[in-house]
């Protein structure tokens, strides 16, 4: 049998015009996402911990980013990935982090910058391009905003 785990993730997106967030007619939001040196990129989130409730790990998680979760808490998805190699299976909740202008995020656009707080990961504000191949942010990106679906990937791979 092989290991699993629990993770939850956080979304954080940044509206292509904050005084209107869910307004799409500009293109959809930016997410927002993390990596360690080496490793792909993904959305900010934590291992559950055992005996830890969903929300307060997502709290963990947004805390270090430098953030707080909005005080409506809503899980937006699941995501299951299957055990590749020496990682483990995951189940990934996928909770609501809410939407920012950007500014707090300390990630320009079209950029990757360090982590403020003293550890080793990067950031980045990732496009709907980039997230292409990722159905679970997708899902949760679209049950954020209200809207079926996020983006629809063409056969070719763009983004249409």
């Amino acid at each position: 049998m092989s290991r699993r785990e629990l993770r939850v993730d956080v979304l954080v997106w940044r509206p292509r015009d904050p005084s209107a967030p869910a307004d799409l007619s500009y293109g959809w939001p930016r997410v927002l996402q993390v990596r360690s040196t080496g490793t792909p990129w993904q959305l900010p989130g934590v291992l559950l911990r055992a005996g830890e409730g969903i929300m307060s790990a997502a709290g963990r998680a947004a805390y270090a980013l430098g953030l707080e979760l909005p005080t409506v808490h809503r899980a937006l998805a699941l995501d299951q990935r299957p055990a590749v190699g020496d990682a483990p299976e995951q189940l990934i909740v996928i909770v609501d982090g809410g939407w920012t202008d950007g500014d707090d995020v300390h990630v320009t656009d079209h950029s990757t910058s360090p982590c403020p707080h003293d550890c080793q990961h990067e950031r980045r504000w990732a496009s709907a391009h980039d997230l292409a191949d990722e159905t679970g942010i997708a899902t949760a990106l679209s049950a954020a905003l209200g809207k079926t679906p996020a983006f629809v990937v063409g056969r070719g791979g763009e983004v249409v």
